[in-house]
């Protein structure tokens, strides 16, 4: 389980990190230093939990036995099952960190 959680932490931190560098050099977003700092801590917080819980939900529900109709059925549900829960959970805590960082602190990112 820890293992899952660094590694879940240490790719929303690197896409955060690949993110914020993209608001630092963007013509349109301008909001300081601290905004870049709270936008790198609060999304890396948020779509990491996202992430986690998508990935206990993917374990919980996950079926043990698969039909497919075909061999692309089965390659589309074998890839739903091992990123789609996860994906699902970053989304959502992408979205919470969107209205974060707006409602809470008052950056329009």
């Amino acid at each position: 389980m820890q293992q899952r959680l660094l590694k879940s932490f240490l790719i929303c931190l690197s896409l955060f990190v690949v993110l914020t560098v993209m608001m630092i050099f963007s013509s349109r977003i301008h909001v300081g230093f601290m905004g870049y700092l709270s936008a790198l801590i609060f999304g890396t917080l948020f779509t990491s939990c996202g992430v986690v819980i998508g990935d206990m939900f993917r374990r919980f529900v996950m079926p043990d036995l698969v039909f497919a109709s075909g061999s692309f059925d089965m390659l589309c549900k074998k890839v739903f099952w091992l990123i789609g829960p996860q994906a699902i959970g970053w989304l959502i805590g992408y979205m919470g960190y969107q209205g974060f960082m707006r409602n809470v602190l008052g950056f329009y990112i």
